[in-house]
């Protein structure tokens, strides 16, 4: 397996927090990356987070810079229990959303859902805080994570449900909507029926839908115009004809 190539041959820490970080690049497997001049974005699986503590989360974001005219480097870098909030915390930095794709040998997202799902945590800023959740490890096919939606105007508490079919190599994220943590953590327990939609998709389905409708209203051929039909008797020029009501 490859390690991440953080490029910092000849260069020391340019401050204590960078200094601070105790970072081995071969315990990190890169999933992507994006490189600005001496800048890298770069999110990598943790090989060696199943050895920690439980539940250690094993994504991990790292934004590095490097100042090659002073020999030094900084770095910063976030944990995450899913990748497009690994993505997300790099957006807020500076990245761009498009740019962190997963390269190589990959699972792949298995349906239309879970590209937007993905989509709207990548951007969805600072809005998106998270609460608690559950990280997939070693064979381990489900995973999630919760957060508070701070910018949804009904049921804020979002939980973020990422399955594996690995006789596939795909995978699905998809977003529940509860009222509260106390919903959301009985129906991870319980699980009692489908995972409630969160209602910005059923407004996004429904605008989506209106839109086709009327797309395909305007191609229709409109019907002729009827041929004018004679006036019952001549109108007097001296009088002006009343107006139509």
């Amino acid at each position: 397996m490859s390690a991440v190539d953080f490029r910092l041959d000849g260069l020391e820490p340019a401050d204590e927090r960078t200094a601070s970080l105790s970072i081995w690049p071969a315990d990190f497997e890169p999933i992507a990356q994006h490189d600005v001049g001496e800048r890298s974005f770069i999110v990598a699986f943790d090989r060696v987070a199943t050895w920690d503590h439980p539940n250690t989360r094993n994504i991990v974001s790292f934004d590095v810079v490097r100042d090659r005219g002073r020999a030094t480097f900084s770095m910063s870098s976030s944990r995450h229990a899913g990748l497009a909030f690994a993505q997300n915390w790099l957006v807020n930095r500076g990245c761009p959303p498009d740019a962190l794709t997963p390269a190589g040998d990959v699972l792949r997202p298995a349906d239309e859902m879970t590209v937007r799902v993905e989509d709207r945590i990548r951007r969805s800023g600072t809005r998106l805080k998270i609460a608690d959740y559950l990280v997939m490890d070693g064979a381990d096919i489900e995973g999630w994570t919760m957060a508070v939606d701070h910018a949804a105007k009904d049921l804020p508490v979002r939980v973020f449900l990422e399955e594996i079919q690995p006789d596939q190599r795909t995978y699905t994220v998809h977003e529940g909507a509860f009222a509260d943590f106390v919903a959301a953590g009985d129906w991870l327990d319980d699980r009692p029926g489908p995972l409630p939609e969160a209602p910005e998709y059923r407004l996004e389905a429904e605008t989506l839908r209106t839109g086709a409708a009327l797309s395909r209203s305007t191609a229709l051929p409109l019907a002729p115009s009827p041929p004018p039909t004679a006036a019952a008797s001549p109108v007097n020029p001296q009088q002006s004809p009343e107006r139509s009501l």
